[in-house]
């Protein structure tokens, strides 16, 4: 899984906190209500155009599903389409994230989650590079980046970079 899924699905179980779908009282159940419970992604070309977001292959896509599939329930059944393939990849990769904290409350969670998602300003703080060259997804929030003295090789890779300089009086944050 790469890091833009990661920090995607790590918001959305933010989401799922602040919505109340994640509470004490269903703890052993997360996975389920985060998950299992509705649809991640609704239509066919919000699927293709999170594929290519998150730079997944579509076969590449199919590829993980099956394996995980026939390892966990010894046959591959998920629809071969976009939508059904990157709902299933939310559920596979939403487990890995969800299981990656050992949280017994969601208070707990959401800490261990903010914490992971802010070691962005703390990079920022550290690196000795000059530039920072970012993604951001629909809302804003940073889903990829990178810190390179080197800008002609990233300026057309991604979307919007920020001197270190400048960086460093602002606040960023990657979590609305």
């Amino acid at each position: 899984m790469n890091t833009t899924i990661e920090n995607e699905l790590r918001n959305y179980i933010l989401d799922c906190i602040e919505y109340g779908n994640l509470t004490n009282e269903n703890k052993d159940e997360w996975h389920y209500y985060a998950f299992n419970e509705d649809y991640y992604i609704i239509g066919t070309h919000k699927a293709k155009e999170w594929l290519k977001t998150h730079s997944l292959d579509t076969f590449e896509a199919v590829d993980i599903v099956r394996e995980y599939e026939i390892n966990h329930f010894g046959e591959f059944t998920t629809d071969i389409n976009r939508e059904s393939i990157v709902n299933m990849l939310a559920y596979i990769y939403g487990e890995e994230v969800l299981y990656s904290y050992d949280a017994e409350t969601v208070e707990e969670l959401k800490s261990l989650i903010l914490n992971d998602l802010s070691t962005f300003d703390e990079k920022v703080e550290k690196t000795d590079k000059d530039f920072v060259f970012f993604n951001t997804d629909e809302f804003g929030t940073i889903i990829e980046y990178t810190f390179s003295n080197d800008y002609k090789r990233y300026k057309n890779k991604y979307d919007k970079f920020l001197s270190i300089e400048k960086a460093r009086n602002i606040q960023i944050n990657l979590v609305d």
